[in-house]
């Protein structure tokens, strides 16, 4: 089984990971990482 580089969870497949700057990661971690929309500017 493979690891995720970030969490440490076990995959299946390593077809289950993806890179993000050169690590290999779970699809749990890739959608944490992922930036939610920006808000426009002057708004707090």
């Amino acid at each position: 089984m493979a690891k995720c580089a970030k969490c440490g969870l076990e995959v299946v497949s390593r077809e289950d990971l993806y890179e993000d700057r050169g690590l290999q990661i779970c699809e749990d971690c890739k959608m944490k990482g992922t930036s939610s929309p920006s808000q426009p500017c002057g708004v707090k």
